[in-house]
């Protein structure tokens, strides 16, 4: 299950160069369907046989069907917190600027753009005849109303990164402003953006969510609560537009034939929710047209049989983990933290969950990214340095010669996680064995994806969970570890942010030499690895299983299925 990061695109400043997924070469040795050698390639198979279509999916025209997670209908851009409801907000809500497929800036909203000689000042030229489906034009004012909202006394989502550091942000958020003085509309198309400080991924990295209409969310400063009592009735200029809305069951949407790109191929698109119960019988029977699987041997053979199914595999651009709440005393040594990174078999869970689709994550930076190292600690499973670093840490093997104990209380881990998925249900009993073997008692208890979103997120009641992440192009960590995603409905669920890693993502932010800020986040990512406040589970190729009817759908590392969905097309 994938949470959102808050920044998708990278630094036009910083001059990102990406290390991007390549197309497979034509007539590689490779057989379709194995693993491939280079982590970073992009692989393709095709439909052996599409005239195998069930006639459940040829009688469907005109509907796209999509299988997802439950969202949790949070349907607003500076609100959604999981890629899911960010699948919804990107059908319904364009932004300023975007990525291509390297994952370099392209215009979106915005035209054009300049930045100022000093790198403070950002200016956006609009785009002039975007309507909102109410028929509003969009305007400079409703960009300014929507980074006005982020800065909101009573704003309490997950991007507050994105103005933190424009100027005036302070006093109108802490003080009597009524304004955000440095937000400028020039006029009705043009309007700029000053900072304090230079922010190398600011460009690209803060521009990017989608632009609200100040006619249907307006509200005066201190009153946003209106956005959230609109959760379920978005309203914005993307591509289609909301029709229906039924929670743990389906997303509906229907195109917005005014859509300033051109009006949408595909009439109407459901969001349904599927598990790992069902995502690949669905597919099979055609109830479903696309759906990401986990890549292995036994659900690729299972999808091939279908004959009319495509495989799209590429890096995922993202990282599994396990969180641990360094608040708690039982978790406020990195010791210990270290010692269940050891004690756990993460190389035999991930072979025999992803049969070599998948690696050992160590260091929380995509391995697409130009930021990526792994010359870091790979904590290979070593059960004796595990139980020397508990011994160490004061957790003590007790009188019964099995269980840790300290200061009289047994360690015992309550583990919140999702229902519904195989990986969890694979990790669960090796976790439970493990760490079973140091002495340590581990509580598993399932609940709804978006029931832990909120225990984890919205109210910090845990002390381990498992997630992933889908991460920024720009490898700035700062919107996960930031001190000031430490809040209620922040990102930083763990509470790790030490001085050091406050420093280091400070610098970071404001050197725009690329080689120079990839060796910040090389430090950077020695530190997270010594510190883990996560522990790392897995670098895996992500899958998606597409109907041989579904054309132009083109997914990659830094591309999901939403992007240009205006041009995708069904087969008739």
């Amino acid at each position: 299950m994938k949470r959102k990061s808050i920044a998708l695109l990278s630094s036009l400043l910083a001059g990102s160069m990406v290390l991007s997924a390549c197309s497979k070469p034509q007539g590689d040795s490779k057989k379709p369907g194995q693993p491939d050698k280079d982590k970073k390639v992009n692989e393709i198979i095709k439909a052996e046989d599409p005239s195998k279509l069930p006639a459940t999916a040829k009688e469907r025209k005109d509907t796209l069907i999509v299988g997802i997670t439950a969202p949790s209908g949070k349907f607003n851009p500076i609100y959604s917190d999981s890629v899911y409801d960010s699948y919804v907000t990107s059908l319904i809500f364009d932004g300023l600027v975007t990525n291509d497929k390297e994952g370099k800036p392209i215009a979106n909203v915005a035209k054009e753009w300049k930045v100022s000689e000093d790198n403070k000042t950002y200016t956006f030229t609009l785009n002039q005849g975007i309507k909102f489906t109410n028929g509003e034009e969009l305007t400079a004012d409703d960009v300014a109303f929507t980074y006005t909202a982020l800065c909101d006394p009573k704003y309490d989502g997950p991007r507050m990164d994105a103005v933190e550091k424009l100027v005036g942000y302070k006093e109108y958020k802490e003080g009597s402003a009524t304004t955000v003085s440095g937000i400028k509309v020039i006029d009705k198309y043009n309007i700029s953006f000053t900072l304090t400080d230079v922010k190398a991924p600011a460009i690209l990295g803060d521009f990017i969510y989608g632009i609200m209409s100040k006619k249907y969310y307006g509200f005066e400063k201190g009153g946003i609560q209106k956005l959230k009592d609109n959760f379920l009735k978005p309203m914005g200029s993307g591509a289609y537009k909301l029709t229906d809305y039924k929670p743990g069951s389906t997303v509906s949407f229907a195109k917005n034939d005014g859509f300033w790109k051109g009006a949408p191929k595909i009439p109407n698109i459901i969001m349904k929710v599927t598990n790992a119960q069902t995502n690949i019988q669905e597919l099979q029977a055609g109830t479903v047209d696309m759906d990401r699987i986990p890549p292995n041997n036994k659900n690729i053979t299972m999808l091939k049989q279908s004959g009319f199914l495509d495989l799209q595999l590429f890096p995922d651009n993202g990282y599994g983990y396990i969180g641990l709440n360094t608040r708690l005393p039982m978790f406020s040594d990195k010791k210990v933290r270290q010692a269940l990174m050891y004690g756990l078999d993460r190389k035999s869970f991930l072979d025999s969950y992803y049969n070599g689709y998948a690696e050992p994550c160590n260091v929380p930076i995509s391995i697409v990214s130009w930021a990526y190292n792994d010359q870091v600690n790979k904590y290979e499973y070593d059960m004796e340095k595990a139980k020397k670093l508990l011994d160490e840490a004061g957790w003590k093997v007790g009188a019964d010669g099995k269980t840790r104990e300290k200061d009289g209380k047994k360690f015992v881990i309550h583990w919140k996680t999702y229902t519904g998925s195989k990986y969890v249900d694979n990790l669960i009993p090796i976790v439970k064995d493990n760490w079973g073997k140091l002495g340590i008692e581990v509580v598993p208890e399932l609940v709804e994806f978006a029931t832990l979103s909120e225990k984890v997120y919205d109210k910090q009641d845990f002390e381990m969970y498992n997630m992933a992440w889908t991460l920024s192009i720009d490898p700035d960590p700062s919107g996960i570890f930031g001190a000031s995603q430490d809040v209620m409905g922040g990102f930083n669920s763990v509470g790790w942010h030490p001085d050091k890693s406050e420093e280091l993502m400070k610098k970071g932010l404001v050197e725009t030499d690329l080689k120079k800020r990839a060796e910040i986040y090389k430090e950077w990512g020695a530190l997270i690895n010594e510190e883990l406040p996560y522990l790392f589970l897995n670098n895996n190729k992500n899958m998606w299983a597409v109907s041989s009817r579904v054309k132009n759908m083109n997914l990659a590392s830094y591309i999901d299925w939403t992007v240009d969905i205006h041009k995708v097309e069904l087969a008739q």
